[in-house]
């Protein structure tokens, strides 16, 4: 762990969704403690000049919480035009997610190395890409770490990952082929003892500002959170207690995925699903994470259930 030379007195969020609003909200709580530092986020022209709907609803939120809004789009935007809204900013933190399609996060860390910004955390909240390497089968994947390959490269720009496993809610989608709630079956992804982190977007939100506040302050390293984490025998488990019955239990082995996937170019989930049956990578132990180490409690997979209806 090493020092911060530079003090960082602006931040831009890149990005108002189901995470960027739960990092901009934790950031404008921490800023009461901080008050030298300036908070604004990057969005499209449409939801930076919304006058209804969701949008506008969002955009009162911001305002309220004193945020200021810059124009700006990952996607349509060169790496020069981006590189010159990120120049004015101390520190970017990338909420973009993958909507912007393949090669996106790329333009968007280049953007980010060419502005010097002097810290940046990349949208890298998910996996262990380092230890899962190319070959997963999830172009995406493969991206993120070129994008970790570019930050390490280079000297200018500190940076900091955040690993945060899944959404909690994504273990639980009817599309993702884990739980499935109407036949109260839950499918083992490539052995039962293999595991899987999860955490909210809320929690990821809070820690985000933790990590990004912490002094001495992180650099040039990846911090691990977790909700929770997992194995998929304690999933079905867990899922036996909620429901309160007998369940079935059904172990895809990785034939079968690595089949789904070859018969379903298509089929997103599929790949997710042959990318999470393995034994590391995508899980690690809650006592070796950040919010363990400090004691902030987080969302558990059976507290996160008991919220949920219909599950």
């Amino acid at each position: 762990m090493k020092c911060e030379t530079k003090p960082i007195n602006t931040a831009l969020v890149l990005g108002a969704g189901e995470l960027g609003i739960q990092v901009l909200r934790a950031m404008s709580h921490k800023v009461q403690e901080h008050t030298q530092v300036k908070i604004s986020v990057l969005l499209r022209s449409e939801a930076a000049h919304a006058v209804s709907g969701s949008r506008k609803a969002r955009l009162d939120e911001l305002i309220k919480l004193g945020i200021t809004v810059v124009e700006g789009d990952l996607q349509e935007n060169s790496v020069d035009e981006l590189s010159e809204i990120f120049g004015a900013f101390d520190a970017v933190i990338n909420c973009s997610g993958f909507v912007g399609g393949p090669g996106t996060q790329i333009k968007i860390t280049q953007a980010v190395l060419k502005a010097a910004v002097a810290r940046y955390f990349p949208w890298q909240f998910g996996v262990d890409y380092d230890v899962v390497g190319k070959g997963s089968g999830q172009q995406v994947w493969d991206e993120q770490l070129e994008v970790r390959h570019l930050l390490r490269e280079q000297k200018a720009t500190g940076w900091v990952i955040v690993s945060t496993g899944i959404f909690t809610s994504y273990l639980f989608e009817p599309d993702f082929g884990v739980v499935d709630a109407q036949s109260k079956t839950v499918y083992g992804l490539g052995d039962w003892q293999h595991a899987v982190t999860l955490t909210t977007p809320e929690d990821i939100g809070r820690l985000t500002a933790e990590i990004f506040f912490h002094q001495p302050a992180f650099h040039n390293e990846v911090v691990f959170i977790a909700g929770d984490t997992l194995t998929y025998s304690e999933l079905a488990d867990l899922m036996r207690a909620h429901w309160g019955n007998e369940i079935n239990r059904k172990l895809l082995d990785r034939k079968k995925l690595q089949d789904d996937v070859q018969h379903k170019q298509q089929d997103l989930a599929a790949k997710y699903r042959l990318a999470f049956a393995r034994p590391d990578g995508v899980a690690w132990s809650k006592e070796n994470t950040f919010n363990h180490r400090q004691g902030i409690a987080t969302t558990t997979a059976e507290q996160w259930l008991a919220k949920q209806q219909g599950i």
